[in-house]
């Protein structure tokens, strides 16, 4: 599994990136208002209101798995990995979604979170 992680201003943007390809499925979430890309984008700025001193609160993070494992890569096991994956990294209490991408050889997902937590802190991204 390789990650790469980036952060960004639009959560518009992100978002209709990853959710806006033919093949795209949300596998996983948490604290956000599931619906169109601008009514999640939506959900996510709310939550910026926490801390608006935030210049940079989009996280997005791109996991991507080997060809051969996709026989074992359910959706529920990829998104299992994917919110360990986030655990592991430190980021916790926050909104995400884990979207999962079929259109290539090699299965992957991108996980969209806030930087800013439940709390209205900054999630560090070191």
């Amino acid at each position: 599994m390789i990650g790469k992680i980036k952060k960004g201003r639009s959560f518009g943007g992100c978002i209709r990136y990853v959710t806006q390809k033919d093949d795209a499925e949300i596998i996983a979430s948490e604290g956000v208002l599931l619906g169109t890309a601008e009514e999640m984008a939506r959900s996510f700025r709310w939550q910026c209101l926490l801390n608006p001193d935030v210049a940079k609160p989009v996280g997005h993070i791109a996991l991507s798995f080997k060809p051969e494992d996709t026989p074992r890569l359910t959706d529920a096991f990829m998104a299992s990995l994917a919110e360990e994956y986030l655990e592991l990294m430190g980021i916790r209490n926050t909104q995400f979604i884990v979207v999962r991408h079929h259109g290539t050889d090699n299965p992957h997902c991108h996980i969209v979170f806030n930087r800013v937590d439940f709390d209205g802190k900054v999630i560090s991204d070191s």
